[in-house]
């Protein structure tokens, strides 16, 4: 009896393994299936490359704070390979290199345009990490930019600027002279710049002479320039960041980065916020240009001693998601238009929520005079 039990009980398992086999569901079908074949990785004689054929993403952001659609632009690798290099070097960790797109889709994961990546870069992309892409309006057109980048060296990477008009494609915005923008001191894959009145500036550090040089430039109608080539004056000279004086607390220091904009500093070197001019429109709307990663909670008119502005109260991410940082501060912005002249935007922070420190702006707002 005891052996007819023993023989039962591998058919009983069999049969139950079976049925279980029998009642998994399909998997969900995967993102961007509507335009490229599901991801399907295999090892490689080297132990630890996995080649990747299909969509697999990188960089996915959600475009509702700023379009009000529910989009998502999204950076793909569609066809190449993933490894790992723990030997010290710039791309020490997780890598994937190969063919890229940059990618708009619905919420739905529907590509509604794509382009090919590879073909703005000279050499082969490759990418270390997760990141996000921090979009503006450098050019004024009303449709968002973004810059993809590549590392280059221990000085910097080189970047590619792209915008995303209002139809839905994506497209490079070209730049006069300039293959890409190198630049030092910034997120390695995506970074914002820094605007001027007509366009933005960029940094980099010159090995020849020891300095980091700041080169600007201005949207001509068609294409950036550099600002030194531009024919047109691009400022009033009564009206640009170097004749506005703003009294700060003892230690602290205004760093001109060029006509156009400068940062705040406290006595210890931490940098606390910036003055940034842009060109006077009438209708000029702060949310174009206000940071990814924050929602305004607050407007409210104020008065200082250039002119009526606005102040508005940011609360904004400690970090992007692929930081890993959590919880949100306040940043504080003033909005002053100098009328038919010239806009005047001040950001003030200290990574807190503390009433004192809007008090504190407040109180650097009402010692603003303009220089003559």
């Amino acid at each position: 009896m005891k052996k007819l039990f023993y023989a039962m009980v591998p058919a009983l398992l069999l049969t139950a393994c079976s049925e279980a086999t029998s009642n998994i569901t399909n998997s969900p079908t995967p993102l961007y299936a509507a335009t490229a074949n599901p991801i399907q990785p295999s090892l490689t004689a080297a132990s630890n490359t996995i080649l990747v054929t299909g969509p697999l993403t990188l960089s996915r952001n959600d475009l509702f704070p700023i379009t009000k659609k529910q989009e998502y632009l999204s950076v793909v690798l569609t066809n190449g390979k993933y490894f790992e290099d723990w030997s010290p070097g710039p791309l020490m960790g997780r890598n994937w290199k190969g063919e890229f797109q940059i990618q708009l889709s619905n919420e739905n994961g529907e590509v509604k345009s794509a382009v090919e990546l590879n073909g703005y870069f000279n050499d082969e992309i490759v990418f270390n990490s997760f990141f996000d892409i921090d979009f503006d309006d450098y050019n004024g057109d009303g449709n968002i930019d973004f810059t993809i980048g590549q590392y280059a060296s221990s000085n910097g990477g080189i970047f590619k600027l792209f915008t995303l008009d209002k139809s839905g494609r994506i497209e490079e915005l070209p730049i006069k002279g300039h293959h890409e923008i190198f630049m030092s001191g910034t997120g390695r894959y995506s970074t914002k710049l820094a605007k001027n009145k007509l366009g933005f500036s960029s940094t980099f550090y010159d090995n020849s002479i020891g300095k980091d040089v700041i080169q600007s430039f201005v949207w001509d109608g068609k294409e950036f320039v550099s600002e030194s080539k531009f024919d047109q004056p691009i400022t009033d000279s009564d009206y640009d960041v170097s004749n506005l004086e703003l009294p700060l607390p003892k230690g602290w220091n205004l760093s001109t980065g060029d006509r156009f904009n400068a940062s705040i500093t406290d006595e210890n070197g931490v940098n606390l916020g910036s003055v940034v001019t842009y060109p006077y429109a009438d209708d000029f709307d702060f949310k174009f240009y206000k940071p990814d990663h924050s929602e305004t909670t607050s407007e409210e008119a104020i008065e200082t001693p250039i002119g009526s502005g606005k102040l508005y109260t940011l609360d904004a991410d400690n970090g992007t998601a692929a930081s890993g940082l959590t919880g949100t501060h306040d940043v504080y912005f003033a909005v002053i238009p100098i009328q038919d002249k010239i806009i005047y935007v001040l950001e003030f922070s200290k990574h807190d929520k503390k009433a004192a420190t809007k008090k504190q702006f407040v109180g650097l707002l009402n010692g603003l005079r303009l220089k003559k």
